[in-house]
């Protein structure tokens, strides 16, 4: 009997770290995406980055960089899209104020790989030291390979100030 209930604690156990898996049916843009859960609709935005799509605020000189910028990298507007397929099984970290993780390639976030590519910015409010470290770790990436708004040391200094 003992076993039993064993066995069975430890089923539930597993069943309660299963992973919170959504579907994608839409990418409103590079930091916002619309899932379904349990064919239910939840719509999050990326954890611990802000995409350059959002960034608003920039000086007169900078603004014009970024519009630079844009022309010369159309692809940075549909980088999520690059990662993400619709109608495809994500595994998802649902955080609080709408906000999520998602596991876009095995271990890799989308928020890594938007950094890695460039065209977002870390936040500062990642309150998770192991998810902090690894958006840092992308962030290094994409300044060696000079990805993205790495490319151009003007714009990195205007954004540099936003970080």
């Amino acid at each position: 009997m003992i076993k039993l209930y064993l066995i069975v604690s430890v089923m539930a156990i597993a069943l309660y770290a299963e992973p919170t898996l959504g579907i994608l049916k839409a990418v409103l843009s590079n930091n916002v995406m619309r899932f379904s859960i349990d064919a239910q609709p939840f719509t999050c935005k990326n954890y611990g980055i802000v995409t350059l799509d959002e960034i608003q605020g920039l000086q007169n000189t900078c603004n014009k960089l970024w519009v630079d910028f844009q022309h010369k990298q159309p692809y940075s507007r549909y980088a999520t899209q690059q990662f993400l397929k619709r109608y495809q099984q994500y595994h998802l970290e649902i955080l609080p104020n709408n906000r999520c993780l998602v596991y876009a390639k095995g271990k890799k976030t989308l928020s890594e790989l938007l950094l890695e590519q460039g065209v977002a910015i870390r936040e500062h409010t990642a309150r998770n030291r192991f998810v902090d470290f690894k958006l840092k770790r992308a962030v290094r990436r994409a300044r060696n390979r000079k990805r993205g708004i790495y490319a151009m040391p003007l714009l990195r200094s205007c954004i540099g100030v936003l970080e």
